[in-house]
C-alpha cells in the first residue's frame, strides 16, 4: 500500500485592508476623494488655493452632501462586490 500524506490546507488568502470593513474603505477611497473634490471646487481660485471659503458654512454643506452621495454609490458599486467576493 502507498504512504499517502494528507495535503495541507491551501493557506487562506486574506482579505485586502479596504475590503475589511466600510470603515476602511470609506477612509481610503471616499474621504479623500471628497476632500479633492472639496479642493479643487471651492477652495482653488487663480492658480492658488483660497481658505477664505471654509469659513462658510456652504462650503461644509456641500462637503457633508458629497460624502453622503459618495458613500452612498460606491457602497452599492464597489464596496458590496468586491467585498462578497474577498469573502467568499
Amino acid at each position: 500500500m502507498k504512504n499517502r500524506r494528507p495535503n495541507p490546507p491551501a493557506p487562506k488568502k486574506s482579505i485586502p485592508f479596504i475590503y475589511r470593513s466600510f470603515l476602511n474603505f470609506w477612509m481610503v477611497v471616499v474621504l479623500p476623494a471628497t476632500i479633492l473634490a472639496l479642493v479643487i471646487s471651492k477652495l482653488y481660485y487663480n492658480n492658488t488655493i483660497n481658505l477664505a471659503p471654509l469659513q462658510e458654512s456652504y462650503t461644509w454643506l456641500h462637503f457633508g452632501v458629497l460624502q453622503v452621495f459618495l458613500s452612498f454609490f460606491t457602497y452599492l458599486w464597489v464596496y458590496r462586490i468586491k467585498s462578497k467576493r474577498y469573502k467568499s
